[in-house]
């Protein structure tokens, strides 16, 4: 037990473990029992005060981030990836790539999954509080590689957003 995390547990060997847990959030109007993950940090195993404090600040912010957040995941579909790829077939390259202009339409196109904590050499090398979190997606077909989306927070504000790949 963690007083920031709460009830984790530990998933792999000493060197590389990840703890696991769960966070009940609201995202987008609705409360969710999201997967935590805080990653390790040079082997040690442990949690670090820096991974706390960038839960925390970043906990204490959500709800202010929402809004920017699903702004910002409108503007990455659209920008980014809608018609990057697909069939050839216009019936069925419209059916992969649905139009996605409102928070409403969004929230019925991803699942917020999962959130990482990673560990104190990443927000060293980023100068911050640094946190992901992963999504699924309903667009571009199948997701057989689990490409999903990634964003990236540093210091409680967007950095970037891509394929969940990003946080790790």
């Amino acid at each position: 037990m963690d007083l920031v995390f709460g009830e984790l547990t530990k998933d792999g060997d000493d060197y590389y473990s990840v703890w696991r847990g769960k966070k009940a959030l609201d995202f987008g109007g609705t409360l969710y029992a999201i997967d935590l993950e805080i990653e390790p940090d040079n082997g040690e195993g442990g949690i670090t005060e820096k991974q706390r404090e960038a839960f925390q600040y970043f906990i204490e912010k959500w709800s202010e981030l929402q809004s920017k957040l699903i702004e910002s995941l409108i503007v990455y579909y659209n920008e980014e990836e809608r018609f990057a790829w697909g069939p050839d077939d216009e019936k069925e390259l419209a059916e992969w790539w649905p139009e996605i202009e409102t928070k409403e339409a969004l929230l019925q196109a991803v699942t917020l999954e999962t959130i990482v904590v990673p560990g104190d050499s990443v927000m060293d090398r980023d100068k911050g509080r640094y946190i992901y979190l992963l999504f699924s997606r309903t667009w571009g077909g199948e997701d057989y590689d689990d490409n999903g989306i990634g964003v990236g927070f540093l210091n409680e504000e967007i950095e970037r957003i891509g394929y969940k790949d990003i946080a790790y």
